[in-house]
């Protein structure tokens, strides 16, 4: 199986150190419990995926793209950011949360940079 040299590399179900990473999208996680969750949350995202509210779906090559990029990649070696995701997802009022974390510069550039991928700013010229 796969092993991971950097520190920074984390579950993405528990945190803790990976040992693996899923076949299908390449996330790391470290048990065969956590590997079953992180399955049902995609079968959990491919019928949101299938819902039909198209205005506020994030394309695929989107998602892909917020993926690969390395500016982002670099905000979320932040173990402050991190601990604020980590906060957010598993919060009861994910909506005081957010208006909270929006005050927090570091949490800004992080949603500007996902928002400069998922829609690109447009050429005033064009």
């Amino acid at each position: 199986m796969a092993s991971f040299k950097c520190s920074t590399v984390v579950c993405v179900i528990c945190s803790e150190k990976p040992k693996y990473r899923c076949p299908a999208c390449c996330v790391p996680y470290c048990s065969v419990t956590c590997f079953q969750k992180h399955k049902d949350d995609d079968s959990s995202i491919a019928d949101f995926l299938d819902s039909d509210e198209e205005e506020d779906r994030v394309s695929l090559q989107n998602l892909k793209n917020l993926g690969e990029s390395a500016t982002l990649k670099n905000l979320l070696l932040n173990p402050h950011l991190r601990q604020l995701m980590i906060n957010l997802d598993q919060g009861d009022n994910k909506a005081k949360l957010m208006r909270a974390y929006m005050q927090e510069p570091l949490f800004v550039e992080f949603a500007d940079c996902c928002l400069r991928i998922v829609e690109p700013p447009q050429n005033e010229d064009s």
